[in-house]
């Protein structure tokens, strides 16, 4: 049981971070034409690392590269960037849902063996 409760705590850790990063793109795409707003990014490397060092090789492993989480970059807002952050975080979405969906089918597998 200690497993299914540390995957589904690290599924709702991985959620919540790509909530935050999805809440930050949609702010710097509502944001592109406001004037002297400069485009803000947070690094899911630095939400990840945060927690045990399972997370910390999977934060070394997707890279660090994003800036530091949730900074103002200083430079205006780059339309198709952002775009593609929004790509990549419904890639993580996916994979986090797909990982909490397994852990779900198997206690669900588990519960009825031997009906």
């Amino acid at each position: 049981m200690d497993f299914v409760g540390n995957s589904l705590d690290l599924s709702l850790h991985y959620l919540t971070a790509i909530s935050a990063k999805q809440k930050l793109t949609s702010a710097n795409i509502a944001n592109a034409q406001t004037p002297g707003y400069t485009a803000r990014e947070m690094s899911f490397a630095e939400v990840l690392k945060t927690e045990n060092p399972f997370e910390t090789d999977l934060s070394q492993r997707m890279g660090s590269k994003l800036s530091e989480m949730n900074n103002n970059s200083g430079l205006p807002v780059d339309l198709q960037k952002e775009l593609v952050e929004m790509q990549k975080n419904l890639l993580f979405y996916s994979m986090t849902t797909r990982r909490a969906a397994s852990v779900f089918n198997s206690l669900k597998n588990a519960t009825q063996v031997g009906r």
